[in-house]
């Protein structure tokens, strides 16, 4: 059996029911423009305290090519949409290339938030997504605190006085990190180009005071690929073993333009917790012990090894002091060389382009204990790929009837462990899923009819349909199928029969979501979301 539904469409501010006897619009053509799909941007933009994102925010386009920068819409009416996401594009017309990249520079600004400067350069059509923070000073998440302050420099970016700000935690005893930038320090971005008129810098401080001291660093505790130091040679990937802080800094001008180059170093520290670990002897730290410098470039995604900095005591407590050569963000930790592979699993299971995940734990083969737990595809064939292990470190594969779509199945629990496999050895050690069941599959079909007297158009169809689902009034929404023109059945193993669901369906890119049907029961295996309107008729 068919389980039909009619969505609501809501256009233009004028509201259209799709299963509507009279068209409320009669007469009227109306097209809805394709979204432009060709070197996308997508911010997506979250909170990282977990707190709602600003009610307001303000968005600037800056750079080179600000001025060739449009929303997916083709329209200069840039906005974060209810799910914090900015979605940008080159204007149509615009070519990409490697020879002549297409460089903007997006801008966030809201009240008690520090400010999001996010540039890009897109040299194909690619899709581009970028996961970023929009920080309030008030309300950070634990083991984060941020400060900005402003200064002057010359038309020839050089800073007359001090530019300086210290953290300020809502706790007075709370760790602090401070960052100056001393008179005379020319600012340049990474073109060599010089910083003028009003400056303002963004200082972002990690300590290490709770149990999740990685979470707000970059890479989350993996330093991938480190360039050596001065030139020298790589030191590989790297994981942290024993964090002592971090400080990101931030410096752009009146233009957004962002400091990269430093005439000379910019002084920093940070509190150091007492009861850090020295990785190095296994005690306490205290003062004169030197500590592992690392810095983060994230426009070019690079970690270079930086000259350590050394912690000393003051007014009681330890702080770590160092210089930054450049702009970034610095992290001061012990760390240990890890694999970028393996070991590696191959699965063998029933399943064949089932779209849902599976619940994996790696389990340390000597110790019993769980190393880390995700969620991967097992269709068969599969190939499961481990990282950031130590060399010789040995692991098994633990796969369970738990998905990320509907959480847990028939079976429920652990379904196979596989053999042994080695840190670094890429030589595939077989993981079998054949008791694993295969889940029930929905159909979805988009169905597009027209009042009586007209048929439909093809050409006049949007060129996509996205589809997203969330589980009924919990507004957490994930990504079910996308149909096309010519393509609108699909199938799917995300939504299952007896559950209630919210959809929701957007025809421009997922801009806007017009489409909706909420608390909706699946009943049958096979779902229609009729939508009925004259503007895709003739």
């Amino acid at each position: 059996m068919r389980t039909d539904r009619f969505f609501l469409y809501g256009f233009m501010a004028l509201p259209l029911l799709m299963d509507a006897c009279q068209n409320p619009i009669e007469g009227i053509q109306i097209r809805v423009k394709d979204p432009i799909d060709r070197g996308v941007v997508e911010c997506r933009l979250y909170d990282p305290a977990g707190s709602p994102l600003p009610a307001s925010s303000r968005i600037i386009i800056a750079g080179p090519d600000a001025s060739q920068v449009v929303t997916t819409l083709n329209t200069n009416r840039y906005k974060v949409n209810s799910d914090g996401v900015l979605l940008l594009a080159p204007a149509p017309g615009i070519r990409l290339s490697g020879q002549a990249p297409f460089r903007f520079t997006a801008v966030v600004e809201a009240d008690d938030y520090l400010t999001v400067v996010q540039p890009f350069s897109l040299v194909d059509d690619n899709r581009v997504t970028r996961l970023v923070r929009q920080i309030s000073l008030s309300k950070p998440p634990r083991t984060l605190t941020a400060a900005r302050t402003t200064g002057r420099a010359s038309s020839d970016g050089t800073v007359a006085g001090p530019i300086s700000v210290t953290t300020a935690p809502a706790a007075s005893d709370a760790d602090r990190a401070s960052v100056t930038v001393a008179p005379g320090t020319t600012l340049q971005d990474r073109e060599g180009v010089a910083l003028g008129g009003g400056i303002t810098m963004a200082v972002i401080h990690t300590n290490t005071r709770t149990g999740d001291v990685t979470s707000q660093v970059p890479g989350g505790g993996i330093l991938n690929h480190v360039n050596g130091l001065n030139g020298g040679a790589s030191l590989g990937t790297l994981r942290v073993t024993s964090m002592a802080g971090s400080a990101t800094i931030e410096l752009y001008d009146e233009t957004y333009r962002l400091a990269k180059k430093l005439s000379k170093p910019l002084s920093w520290a940070i509190d150091i917790n007492p009861a850090t670990i020295n990785g190095t002897n296994g005690r306490a730290v205290q003062a004169g012990d030197t500590i592992p410098l690392f810095s983060y470039d994230a426009f070019t995604n690079r970690w270079q090894q930086e000259k350590p900095g050394v912690v000393t005591r003051s007014n009681g407590r330890l702080v770590y002091r160092a210089d930054a050569p450049h702009v970034a963000a610095y992290v001061a930790t012990w760390s240990e060389s890890v694999c970028d592979v393996g070991p590696v699993f191959t699965v063998t299971s029933k399943l064949a382009n089932v779209d849902v995940n599976y619940l994996c734990r790696v389990i340390d083969a000597g110790t019993g204990e769980q190393v880390s737990s995700f969620y991967a595809n097992v269709n068969n064939g599969a190939q499961i790929r481990i990282a950031n292990q130590a060399r010789g470190r040995r692991l098994k594969l633990r796969v369970y009837d738990e998905t990320d779509a509907w959480g847990k199945g028939e079976k429920g629990g652990l379904m196979a462990e596989s053999g042994i496999g080695t840190a670094c050895d890429p030589t595939p050690v077989a993981i079998n899923l054949g008791g694993l069941p295969v889940p029930p599959k929905m159909t979805v079909e988009i169905k597009f009819s027209c009042p009586g007297g007209t048929k439909l158009d093809e050409s006049a169809l949007p060129a996509q349909i996205r589809t997203q689902y969330s589980e009924a009034g919990k507004e957490n929404w994930h990504e079910l199928i996308t149909a096309t023109r010519l393509v609108r059945t699909v199938s799917s193993y995300k939504i299952q029969p007896g559950r209630k669901y919210d959809f929701r369906a957007s025809t421009d890119g997922g801009a806007t979501w017009p489409l909706r049907q909420n608390d909706y029961e699946i009943e049958e295996d096979e779902w229609v979301l009729k939508i009925r309107a004259s503007m895709y008729c003739k």
